[in-house]
């Protein structure tokens, strides 16, 4: 989900595709910092703006992982567990679906998935295998090029 809304959760790798936003991170997982903090560190490092520093900590923040609160004139930005846990989550479900790897085992020869409908591979056109015309399109005698300048021509 995209962060068009306040509130909305983004998908945590979404969140963390981007280096500036993992450095954030990074700074904050030491404590809690003001948006100024953040911002001189990434944009020198990056060398991205205080509005683009900004950007990155607003994505953040819809995303549920990081909480500001404001003191006066500053914002002081702080790491959320949950947004952490959620990223460890997503890391698990990836990682459960690779140790189940549903599909076609080239090893066993058979299908893992239990909810595909064939019993094997469907067979593709490969060495050995003789070439299959479909009903639509169909020529009488494959085009011969002749001369690369004129394109494709009918052989006489």
């Amino acid at each position: 989900m995209r962060p068009d809304y306040p509130g909305q959760r983004v998908n945590p790798f979404e969140a963390m595709a981007e280096p500036a936003r993992r450095r954030i991170i990074d700074i904050l997982a030491s404590g809690e910092h003001t948006a100024g903090e953040l911002a001189a560190v990434v944009g020198g490092e990056f060398r991205i703006s205080r509005t683009a520093a900004s950007k990155h900590l607003r994505i953040l923040r819809d995303g549920g992982f990081v909480d500001v609160r404001g003191d006066f004139q500053w914002r002081w930005y702080t790491l959320r567990e949950d947004g952490i846990e959620r990223l460890e989550a997503a890391v698990a479900d990836i990682r459960r679906k690779w140790t189940t790897r549903t599909g076609w085992d080239p090893v066993t020869g058979r299908e893992l998935d239990p909810l595909a409908p064939f019993a094997r591979p469907v067979p593709r056109r490969g060495p050995g295998r003789p070439p299959r015309r479909g009903h639509r399109g169909h020529q009488p005698m494959p085009p011969i090029a002749s001369e690369p300048d004129q394109g494709w021509m009918r052989g006489s």
